[in-house]
Order: C-alpha cells, then sequence, then structure tokens
C-alpha cells in the first residue's frame, strides 16, 4: 500500500472514496448477524475498563478543541442537519412521546397542590422522585 505523498492528496482520496461508499456500507451493515447493541452490553465491563483508562486522553484531547472551532463545526456541521436528524427521528420520538406523555399526565395530576414557598419545594420534590421513579419505563 502506498502512503499518501501530502495531506492534501490524502484528503482528497478520503473524500472520493466516502462518497462512493455507500453500497460497500450497506452491505457490510447487512452482512452483521448479532445486534451490535447485544455485543455492547456483554462487553460493558471492558467497555468501563477502557473509558477509565482513557481518561487522560479524553481529558488532552477535549481541551484541545477551541471554543471557535467548536461553534464553527456547530454552526456548519449541526445546524444544518438538525432537520434531517428530526425527520429521520420522528416515528421514535413520537413513540416516546406516545408512553411518556400518558405517565407525565399522571404524575402532574397526582402532585400536591401548589401553596406557599415550603409546599412549592414539596411539589417539586414529588414531581423529580416520580419522574425518577418513571425513568427506564418509557
Amino acid at each position: 500500500m502506498a502512503v499518501k505523498s501530502d495531506p492534501t492528496t490524502a484528503a482528497a482520496a478520503w473524500v472520493a472514496g466516502m462518497q462512493g461508499a455507500g453500497p460497500k456500507f450497506t452491505a457490510g451493515v447487512q452482512a452483521v448477524k448479532t445486534a451490535p447493541g447485544q455485543l455492547a452490553a456483554a462487553a460493558s465491563g471492558l467497555w468501563a475498563a477502557n473509558v477509565a483508562a482513557a481518561t487522560n486522553k479524553f481529558a488532552a484531547n477535549s481541551a484541545k478543541v477551541t471554543l471557535q472551532a467548536w461553534q464553527s463545526a456547530a454552526v456548519t456541521k449541526g445546524a444544518p442537519r438538525l432537520g434531517t436528524g428530526a425527520t429521520a427521528a420522528q416515528p421514535k420520538f413520537q413513540a416516546f412521546m406516545t408512553a411518556f406523555l400518558p405517565q407525565l399526565t399522571n404524575i402532574v395530576n397526582g402532585l400536591p397542590a401548589r401553596g406557599t414557598y415550603g409546599q412549592n419545594i414539596a411539589r417539586f420534590q414529588a414531581y423529580a422522585d416520580a419522574l425518577h421513579a418513571a425513568a427506564g419505563s418509557f
């Protein structure tokens, strides 16, 4: 395998390869026989160990990203993808809301009455506790 002679050529070759990679990517995805999430769950201990081992690398690499670079990427890459991402996720979001909204209604309807500062704090605490108890059921 020949090594690219310069970064510009290497980057251009990468883009050219990625632009035509859809069919190969699709074939690779369809060739998978075990759900990746199941394999990941089976290796959760290894994941935790690897995360712990990579703490310093994570911190160093995270600190390299400047505010300007993060803002630029968020505005030029992230913002234009919001609409298409939401459209693609709409069925999953709707399924979540179908399960979540009735439970939220029950929680809100079961809260103690509003009143004094102390009663309102208790109301908020009851709300937070109920949401926490229901987590994972929607």
